[in-house]
């Protein structure tokens, strides 16, 4: 009886095989690498198929500011030359020159004004009789504002002219 007090010890189980902190480190580091080589190859995917925006080299343009439209606030009003009639305009311009432009244009206003002017004192009923002469007076236009931000502002250009009102009476 002596033996049925004794515990009997327990066999280790063969079957089973033991988890040691080599086999986690090993499951671990192939994880990682796993996610690195993954990471790598999705960067290496953006980098060929994105557009590069670099900065441009020495020498070569800036990209342009994005278009900017400028309403003159102002109603341009003159006799038509060849009738009793007179014309009223409206306009507003718009430029790719940013905000050196943009100030320009506020800042020469009353020169802009006085050269709109004198184009309009040049018109009669035909110079706006239809589309035509209305895309023609748009270019003087643009050539007289021009010609002021040149003089006034020492450079700098607008892209359009665009004729906001335009009143016959």
């Amino acid at each position: 009886m002596a033996d049925a007090a004794k515990p009997q010890e327990k066999a280790p189980d063969k079957a089973k095989p033991k988890r040691g902190a080599g086999g986690l480190l090993l499951a671990v580091g192939a994880f990682i690498g796993g996610a690195a080589a993954g990471g790598a190859g999705a960067a290496m995917a953006l980098t060929a198929f994105a557009p590069h925006t670099a900065a441009p080299a020495k020498g070569a343009p800036a990209a342009p500011s994005p278009l900017e439209y400028v309403e003159i606030d102002n109603a341009f009003t003159s006799n038509l030359t060849d009738t009793g009639r007179y014309l009223q305009l409206r306009i507003a311009v718009s430029t790719t020159g940013g905000a050196p432009v943009v100030a320009a244009l506020q800042t020469h206003k009353l020169a802009i004004v006085s050269a709109v002017l004198a184009v309009m004192g040049d018109l009669g009923e035909g110079d706006i009789a239809d589309s035509g002469a209305k895309t023609k007076l748009k270019g003087q236009l643009r050539e007289a504002i021009d010609g002021v931000l040149k003089q006034k502002a020492g450079g700098g250009s607008i892209d359009e002219v665009f004729l906001t009102s335009l009143v016959v009476q």
